[in-house]
């Protein structure tokens, strides 16, 4: 895997395009083979949490918890303890639930980076978003990949984005095959956070 990572950088930084271009691509191209079920729309969700963060400001803090404490107690860990970065990784990553479910970090400190990872939540312009998915979806568009569903997720985002609604789910692929349990956290929470990791 690393060797085929270590590639597509290769590949990447010999193909002319400017270094924003270069990390959508290698963006896109780490996360299908992380995710081979990947569809369009959870491309577009990661890119869209690099931007936005959890997605709204957590003004219940209450309901939240118990939403947490019951997806935890219900949750079966599947041994993930590295965070992901959203998109190419500027603001956000996603930090997996694992870690308080197998013991290796305090749930309390992990609940509290992510209600204030919320705080860092701001509304996007939908115009300047729309420009920047464009964008995004120009690149992989260059890729030439064969993304299941692409034609008919592409609609619906499209859709959805000139209602003024740029929130999406992951698709019914993605969490058949994976179970994703995570929360959203600002890089710079992240960074505090780990340093409560216990030894293994």
């Amino acid at each position: 895997m690393k060797h085929v990572v270590f590639m597509v950088v290769i590949l990447l930084l010999t193909t002319g395009c400017r270094p924003g271009h270069r990390e959508i691509r290698l963006a896109i191209t780490t996360q299908l083979e992380h995710y081979p079920e990947s569809r369009l729309q959870d491309i577009y969700k990661s890119f869209f949490q690099d931007e936005c963060g959890p997605g709204h400001f957590i003004e219940d803090i209450s309901s939240a918890r118990k939403y947490f404490d019951l997806e935890l107690e219900e949750m079966v860990p599947r041994g993930r303890h590295e965070p992901e970065p959203c998109g190419v990784g500027k603001n956000f990553y996603r930090i997996p639930m694992d870690l308080v479910k197998e013991g290796i970090m305090s749930e309390d400190e992990y609940f509290q980076a992510f209600i204030a990872s919320s705080r860092d939540f701001s509304i996007p312009d939908i115009g300047e978003w729309i420009e920047k998915w464009n964008t995004i979806e120009t690149e992989l568009k260059k890729m030439k990949l064969h993304i299941p569903d692409m034609d008919n997720d592409k609609k619906a985002i499209d859709k959805s984005l000139s209602d003024g609604n740029a929130v999406f789910h992951h698709s019914q692929k993605y969490t058949d095959a994976y179970d994703p349990h995570y929360r959203i956290m600002a890089k710079e929470q992240w960074e505090k956070l780990k340093s409560s990791i216990r030894d293994q």
